[in-house]
C-alpha cells in the first residue's frame, strides 16, 4: 500500500507542479491578449462547466467508492455499466437547459454585446467538451480505485503540456476564444481516448446494456444524493462568486476577482492533494473496521495540512500583491484586503478538507452534506447583501464569514464523532 501510495503521490505532484506552472506561465500573456472581458468570459465559462458537472448527482462518488472495494468483475461491471447508463440519461435531460442558455447569454450575464456570437459559438464547445469529459471521468475513477493513478497522471501530464503548447500558438496568431475552446475540446478527446485504452488494458471491464441494474441504480441514490448536496454545496461556496460577480458588476471585475483568487486556489490544490488520492485506502481501513489507524491517519494528514498551509499563506500574506503586480500587472491586482480575506478562508479550509475526504470515503457524510448545504445558502445570501455596500469586497466577505459560521467547526467535529461512536461499537 505504502509504495502504491508513494507512486501515485509522486506522479500527482509532477501533474500539479506542471498544471501550477502552465498558468503561471500563460495566464498574465492569455489576460493581454484577450483582454478583461473575454477572459472574464473564459472564467464565466469554466464556472458553468464546474456547475454542470452536478449533474452527475454525486453517482460518481458513489461509483468511485464502491469499485475501491474488492468487488468480483460481474459488480464491478454492473456498478460501471449502471452508472454510465445514468450518465447518459441526464446528458440528455440537460439538452433544454443548455439550449436556454445558449440563447440568453446576453441576457443572464453581462456579456458585451459585440461577442455575444463569439460566446455562443464557445460556449457550445464548452459543453462538448464537458460531455466529454464527464462520461470519461468513469474510468479515470476506475483507475484511481485500482490504484492506478499514476497511469492517468501520465495521461493528464502529456495532455496539458499538449494544451498548453496550442494555447500559446493560438493567442500568438492572435485567434479567438473559439479557437481556444476548440483546444480544450480536441485535448479532453484525445486524453478520454488514451485514457479509455488503458483501463481496458489494466481492469478488464465490459460495456453492455446487459449490467445495467435500475435496482443497482436505486440502491446508489441515497449515498450518492449526500455526496451531491456536498459537491453542490461545496462548489457554490467556492464557485458562486463568480457567478455574482458576473451578473452584478461585470467580466472585468470577475477577471480582477479570479485571477487573484487563483494564485490562492494553486496553494490549495497542492494541499488537497495530500488527502485526496487517499480516498481508495481510506475506504478500505473502514470497512475493516480498523478505526485507530483511521484516526492516527486522519490526525497526521491534518496537523501536515495545516503546517503546510500556515508556511505557504504566510507568504502569499506578505508578499502575494507584489507577485501579482509582476505577474499580471497593476491594472489586474486585487485590493489587498479583499486578497487577504482569500488567504483567511483558506487557511481555514486546509484543515476542513481533511475531515471531508475522510467522510466521504467512510460513506459518513450525511450530516456534513446538510451543513455544506446551510453554509453555500448563507454564502450566497450574504455575499448579495454585502456586495451592495462593499462591491468585490463584500462578496469575499460573504464567503469568508458563511464558512466561518457553519462548515468551518462542523466538519472535523462530526468526523471524531463518527470516528469514536464506531470505535464504542466496535468495543
Amino acid at each position: 500500500m505504502k509504495n502504491k501510495y508513494l507512486s501515485n503521490i509522486s506522479t500527482t505532484y509532477l501533474l500539479m507542479f506542471i498544471q501550477m506552472g502552465i498558468p503561471f506561465l500563460l495566464l498574465p500573456y492569455m489576460v493581454l491578449k484577450l483582454g478583461s472581458d473575454l477572459y472574464g468570459l473564459w472564467i464565466l465559462f469554466t464556472t458553468i462547466i464546474s456547475y454542470l458537472g452536478l449533474s452527475g448527482f454525486g453517482f460518481g462518488t458513489t461509483f468511485l467508492k464502491e469499485v475501491s472495494k474488492n468487488i468480483n468483475k460481474y459488480n464491478l461491471n454492473k456498478y460501471l455499466n449502471t452508472t454510465i447508463g445514468f450518465y447518459i440519461l441526464i446528458c440528455i435531460f440537460l439538452v433544454p437547459l443548455l439550449i436556454f442558455l445558449y440563447f440568453n447569454l446576453d441576457t443572464l450575464f453581462l456579456i458585451n454585446k459585440l461577442v455575444v456570437e463569439e460566446a455562443q459559438i464557445s460556449f457550445v464547445l464548452f459543453i462538448i467538451t464537458f460531455i466529454v469529459n464527464f462520461l470519461s471521468s468513469l474510468f479515470s475513477s476506475l483507475l484511481f480505485a485500482k490504484n492506478f493513478l499514476n497511469l492517468q497522471n501520465y495521461v493528464s501530464i502529456v495532455a496539458s503540456l499538449i494544451s498548453a503548447i496550442l494555447i500559446y500558438l493560438t493567442l500568438y496568431y492572435d485567434y479567438s476564444i473559439i479557437a481556444l475552446s476548440l483546444i480544450n475540446l480536441l485535448v479532453s478527446i484525445f486524453s478520454s481516448i488514451v485514457i479509455l485504452y488503458i483501463t481496458k488494458k489494466k481492469v478488464r471491464f465490459k460495456i453492455s446494456r446487459k449490467y445495467f441494474d435500475f435496482n443497482l441504480l436505486k440502491e446508489m441514490f441515497v449515498p450518492s444524493l449526500h455526496y451531491f448536496i456536498i459537491t453542490a454545496s461545496a462548489m457554490i461556496i467556492l464557485y458562486s462568486d463568480n457567478i455574482i460577480i458576473s451578473s452584478y458588476i461585470g467580466l472585468e471585475g470577475l477577471a480582477i476577482y479570479s485571477i487573484g483568487y487563483k494564485l490562492v486556489s494553486i496553494s490549495q490544490i497542492f494541499l488537497f492533494k495530500i488527502v485526496d488520492i487517499m480516498i481508495p485506502d481510506i475506504s478500505i481501513l473502514y470497512e475493516t473496521k480498523e478505526y485507530l489507524k483511521l484516526l492516527k491517519l486522519h490526525n497526521k494528514v491534518f496537523l501536515v495540512s495545516i503546517l503546510l498551509a500556515a508556511f505557504g499563506y504566510g507568504i502569499l500574506y506578505f508578499y502575494g500583491i507584489d507577485f501579482l503586480n509582476w505577474w499580471v500587472g497593476k491594472d489586474f491586482v486585487i485590493d489587498k484586503s479583499i486578497f487577504n480575506l482569500f488567504i483567511y478562508f483558506a487557511m481555514i479550509h486546509s484543515g476542513i478538507h481533511v475531515s471531508a475526504i475522510f467522510l466521504v470515503a467512510m460513506g459518513e457524510h450525511k450530516g456534513t452534506s446538510y451543513m455544506t448545504m446551510i453554509d453555500a445558502l448563507l454564502n450566497i445570501i450574504l455575499s448579495i447583501i454585502l456586495l451592495k455596500s462593499y462591491g468585490l469586497l463584500g462578496v469575499a466577505l460573504g464567503t469568508l464569514i458563511a464558512h466561518s459560521l457553519t462548515s468551518a467547526w462542523f466538519t472535523t467535529w462530526w468526523f471524531y464523532k463518527k470516528v469514536k461512536n464506531k470505535q464504542l461499537e466496535h468495543n
